[in-house]
C-alpha cells in the first residue's frame, strides 16, 4: 500500500503468482487515486489470486512495479501522453511498440481517450483495450497466463488479438492520398478480425462500481466513491459519455444502499457518480433513503435541470452540500434542440427557481461555445437567459464554467470541426456575464485545440507526440511542431475541418458499421434542424 491508504476490500494472499501487472495512472498519485476507474481495473486484477498487481502514478509507484511482465496505462485525458512516455523511459521500454523486444513487458492501455480513438497513441501500445473493464480487463489476464509462454514476440500479439475487445495495433495498417490527405484503406497484416467490438459489460443486481482504497492524499479527500448509472440516456450529440458507453445502465436501489452503508463505516463522505446521477429512475428514493442517514456529507455530479425535484434538494442540503451544478450547454432553445439536449428554457428556469427557495447557496452552470450550427444570437440568447436568471435570484451566487466544443470520435459531432473564433465567443460571453456579478470560469481555447487534434487524430501524429513530449509539452512546442511540420496533416486538418461522411475515419474499426450509421443519422437530422429551426 501507498502512503496511509485505507483498503475496504479482503486482498487475496498471493502465494505462488505467474506474473505481474504493473497499473499507472499517468499523472499524480492525488489525482489518479480519485478516479473510480483506476481502481475498478486495479480490484479486476488483484482478485486474481495468479497475478501481483502494482500500483504507479507520475510521483510514486509501489516496489516491484520495474518487475511486470505487463505495463498498463488507464488514459483519461488526452494530453497525459506525456507522463506515459516519461514512464515509460524511466523503466528502459522503448517508447515505440515495434522496438520492444521479446524481453519487454507488453504495455497496454485503456479509458475513455483510447477506446474513443487510440491511433494517435497506437504505435505505443501493444494492446488497447475497448470497452467496459469488467468485461475485457479479466479476459486478458487468462489469456496471457498461456499466452506468455510463447516466446516469439509477434506471435504473442496475434494469440492476444483472438480475445473479444483486444486491439493489437500492429496488426493493421493505413494508406494515406498523401503526407498530409486523408486514409485511403486499412489493412489488416495477420488474421484478425476487420472490425474490433468494444465489448458490454451487463452487471448482475447486486453489482457496482465503487472506492476500494480510502486515502486522505487524494483530490477529493476521503471520499467514498459510488457508480449509480451507466451512460446517459439523453445523448447529446457532442456528448463521449452518453455514446461511447451505451446503453444507459442504472445500478439496483438495494445495492447502491447497501454499498453506501458499508462505506460509512469508514468515512463521513459519500460521491454519487454517473454521467447524469438524478437520471436514475428511482433517484427520489436514493434521495430519501440517504436522507435518513445521520452525519453523512453527499457530493453530486452534474444534475440535469428537468430532474430536479424538492425531494432531492432537501436531501442536498441536509446531507451538507452547499451548491448544485447544472449543465446547460447553451442559453439558446435553438441551440440546444439542435444538440439534442432535451431541456426547455421554462425547465432551466424552473430548476433554479427550486434551488433558490430550497436555501442552497450557489449555482454553477456548464455551457459551451463554437458547438456546430451556433450562431451570435445564440450566443446573445445564453447571455440574455443567464442575466435574467441573475436578475431574479440575487442571492444566489452563480459561478458559469464555460468551455469550447471538442469534436469527439464516435458521437454525432465527430465529423464537425471546431470554429477558430472560439477565443472571441468564449471573452463575449465572460464580458457580458461577469459585469452582472456571475463569476465565469473559461476553459483554455488553445489547448482545446490540442484535444480536437488528438481527439480526430491517426497514428501520423505519433512522431509529432514524442517530439512535443521531449519539448516539455507546452502550447509552445506544440505550435512550433506544426510549423515546421511536413509529414503530416496541419492543425486545420485535424482540429478545424469539417470531415465529408464518405472519408474513412482512423477509428472506424473500431466501431460497428451500424453504430457509424447511427451517428450519421444524428449528424444529418442536427444539420436538418439548424436549418428549419428560427
Amino acid at each position: 500500500m501507498l502512503g496511509k491508504e485505507v483498503c475496504l476490500v479482503t486482498r487475496q494472499a498471493k502465494e505462488k503468482p505467474l506474473f505481474g501487472v504493473s497499473w499507472y495512472f499517468p499523472n499524480t498519485y492525488a489525482v489518479g487515486m480519485s478516479g473510480l476507474g483506476f481502481q475498478l481495473v486495479w480490484w479486476l486484477m488483484e482478485q486474481d489470486p495468479e497475478v501481483v498487481v502494482k500500483r504507479g502514478f507520475t510521483d510514486m509507484e509501489e516496489s516491484g512495479a520495474d518487475q511486470s511482465e505487463l505495463f498498463g496505462f488507464t488514459v483519461s485525458w488526452e494530453l497525459d501522453f506525456i507522463n506515459i512516455l516519461a514512464i515509460l523511459e524511466k523503466h528502459g521500454i522503448p517508447a515505440l511498440a515495434r522496438e520492444r523486444g521479446a524481453d519487454d513487458p507488453l504495455v497496454f492501455g485503456g479509458g475513455p481517450v483510447l477506446s474513443a480513438n487510440p491511433e494517435p497513441f497506437a504505435d505505443l501500445f501493444d494492446l488497447v483495450l475497448l470497452g467496459d473493464a469488467e468485461a475485457v480487463v479479466p479476459a486478458l489476464l487468462n489469456a496471457w497466463k498461456s499466452t506468455r509462454n510463447i516466446k516469439d514476440r509477434r506471435a504473442r500479439l496475434e494469440d492476444l488479438a483472438t480475445i473479444p475487445g483486444v486491439y493489437v495495433p500492429a496488426l493493421y495498417s493505413y494508406t494515406y492520398s498523401s503526407d498530409q490527405g486523408a486514409i485511403e484503406n486499412m489493412q489488416t497484416l495477420s488474421a484478425v478480425p476487420d472490425k474490433i467490438v468494444k465489448q458490454l459489460y451487463v452487471p448482475p443486481q447486486d453489482y457496482i462500481a465503487h472506492t476500494k482504497i480510502l486515502s486522505h492524499d487524494t483530490a477529493w479527500g476521503d471520499n467514498f466513491l459510488v457508480e449509480i448509472v451507466r451512460s446517459c440516456p439523453q445523448e447529446c450529440r457532442f456528448c463521449l459519455a452518453s455514446f461511447l458507453t451505451r446503453p444507459f445502465r442504472p445500478i439496483n436501489v438495494d445495492t447502491i444502499i447497501e454499498t453506501i452503508d458499508m462505506g460509512l463505516k469508514h468515512t463521513n463522505n459519500i460521491g454519487l457518480l454517473g454521467p447524469s446521477v438524478t437520471e436514475h429512475p428511482h433517484f427520489d428514493e436514493i434521495a430519501e433513503r440517504l436522507s435518513a442517514r445521520d452525519n453523512i456529507h453527499i457530493s453530486v455530479a452534474s444534475i440535469r435541470a428537468d430532474t430536479i425535484s424538492d425531494t432531492v434538494l432537501q436531501m442536498l442540503k441536509k446531507l451538507h452540500q452547499k451548491s448544485v451544478t447544472i449543465a446547460i450547454e447553451s442559453g439558446s432553445e435553438r441551440l440546444r434542440a439542435i444538440m439534442k439536449k432535451n431541456l426547455s428554457e421554462a425547465e432551466i428556469r424552473h430548476a433554479v427557481s427550486l434551488i433558490a427557495a430550497s436555501g442552497l447557496e450557489s449555482v454553477k452552470f456548464y455551457g459551451m461555445v463554437g458547438l456546430p450550427h451556433e450562431t451570435q444570437e445564440d450566443l446573445d440568447e445564453t447571455v440574455r437567459l443567464m442575466q435574467a436568471l441573475k436578475k431574479e435570484h440575487r442571492r444566489l451566487r452563480f459561478v458559469f464554467g464555460v468551455s469550447s466544443f471538442v469534436p469527439k470520435a464516435q458521437t454525432p459531432y465527430q465529423w464537425n470541426g471546431r470554429m477558430k473564433d472560439c477565443k472571441a465567443r468564449l471573452e463575449y460571453i465572460r464580458k457580458n456575464l461577469a459585469k452582472v456579478g456571475i463569476e465565469v470560469r473559461p476553459e483554455s481555447h488553445n489547448w482545446s485545440d490540442i484535444q480536437a487534434v488528438i481527439s480526430r487524430g491517426d497514428r501520423r501524429l505519433t512522431a509529432p507526440l514524442i517530439e512535443v513530449a521531449r519539448a516539455g509539452g507546452g502550447l509552445g512546442a506544440w505550435k512550433k511542431v506544426f510549423r515546421e511540420n511536413k509529414d503530416f496533416p496541419s492543425m486545420d486538418f485535424y482540429a478545424f475541418r469539417d470531415i465529408p461522411a464518405t472519408e474513412i475515419l482512423p477509428w472506424e474499426h473500431l466501431t460497428e458499421n451500424t453504430k457509424t450509421e447511427f451517428l450519421q443519422k444524428h449528424n444529418d437530422t442536427a444539420a436538418q434542424l439548424a436549418i428549419s429551426l428560427p
